[in-house]
């Protein structure tokens, strides 16, 4: 297994995406939870990403290095105030601001918004590291986790532009926990 944030990625190119949100507990039927939109705007060397849906109301903006996508600045919309997260590529740290902690940075880290570009642009760069699972190091508002990805496979799905072929990952999670499930479509630039 490769260790978080050790892939190829590849920028994907500018878009403007408007999705239908499906929820599904456990056990449950699929039901129609309100729609998301992802807004992905990149020169090439910079980024600005705007995600509103089930993730949150979350602003991304960085620039492209090494690892691919590198957040500078993460901000995540709340009732009670914007939560924000600043990566500090020089002190090699990670600045929790709403908790007043940090912690060391690792290659390849992604924040909750570029994480779905992130995965996009590895499948972009070098399809072939699709393969079991994905590993990405995530910053959220307080603290970092691995968000492990299993890839399940190729999928037919319907959207509004017809019928996609993608690749689906699941997130593990434990139960109970939300997961995200993430459908790539390489016909569409791998854009989730």
């Amino acid at each position: 297994m490769q260790m978080p944030g050790r892939y190829h990625v590849r920028l994907p190119d500018p878009a403007l995406l408007t999705y239908d949100v499906v929820r599904q507990s456990a056990g449950g039927a699929p039901a129609p939870a309100g729609t998301a939109h992802l807004s992905w705007r990149t020169d090439g060397d910079r980024y600005l990403l705007d995600l509103d849906g089930p993730l949150g109301r979350l602003h991304s903006e960085g620039a492209s290095g090494d690892a691919g996508i590198a957040p500078r600045r993460a901000r995540e919309d709340t009732d009670n105030g914007p939560l924000v997260t600043e990566f500090d590529a020089d002190g090699h740290r990670v600045l929790f601001r709403a908790a007043g902690t940090e912690s060391p940075d690792n290659v390849g880290i992604q924040d909750r918004a570029s994480l779905l570009m992130q995965l996009a642009g590895i499948g972009l760069a070098a399809p072939d590291q699709l393969t079991e699972s994905v590993d990405v190091v995530v910053a959220g508002a307080r603290d970092l986790r691995i968000a492990r990805f299993r890839v399940l496979g190729r999928e037919d799905g319907a959207t509004a532009a017809g019928t996609v072929n993608a690749w689906h990952l699941a997130e593990l999670g434990a139960p109970g926990i939300a997961r995200l499930d993430v459908w790539l479509a390489p016909e569409r630039g791998w854009l989730p």
